[in-house]
């Protein structure tokens, strides 16, 4: 989860909250799929075609498809599929179906990093999290068992950790 002052994170979290309230999920892992499927879109995993082998995910907003690759990890695809569950609960307006995500001093376009805190907030909510980490006396350090609980990545959890009061 990237900090700027631009985003706003608050908000972000908010709205990834009413999804999970909306879709009545309370507990790990978050079924982003019968969210997918409550709005009206259709997941198809496939392998990204030439000269995109470092994207993870796309939202074909025209046909209400989010295509994800098919060799990612499962807790790669369910962050790739909640990010871009992000950029449709964020009303992100995007004119091209497939692009390239272009990293400049290290971060992502700003719609990027909004997808990617929604992706956040809404597999590891803040809620949960410490709910979890009390029933099973976790701390930060057990961030391993933690990012298996969630069925996230590592690198996500410990970032989600990071910002843990």
């Amino acid at each position: 989860m990237q900090s700027s002052n631009k985003i706003e994170h608050n908000k972000i979290e908010y709205k990834a909250y009413t999804v999970l309230e909306a879709y009545n999920i309370q507990n790990p892992v978050v079924d982003v799929a019968k969210i997918a499927k409550g709005e009206g879109i259709e997941i198809k995993e496939i392998e990204m075609p030439t000269g995109y082998d470092n994207v993870a995910g796309f939202y074909d907003k025209p046909n209400k498809v989010i295509y994800i690759e098919k060799s990612d990890s499962p807790q790669r695809k369910l962050f790739s599929i909640a990010h871009e569950l992000g950029h449709v609960f964020l009303n992100h307006q995007n004119p091209t179906v497939l692009f390239r995500i272009t990293r400049e001093d290290g971060n992502y376009q700003e719609q990027e990093s909004e997808a990617n805190s929604f992706a956040i907030h809404l597999l590891v909510p803040g809620f949960m999290l410490q709910d979890y980490m009390r029933k099973y006396n976790l701390s930060k350090s057990d961030y391993k068992v933690l990012a298996n609980i969630f069925g996230v990545p590592i690198s996500a959890m410990e970032n989600t950790l990071a910002y843990l009061k």
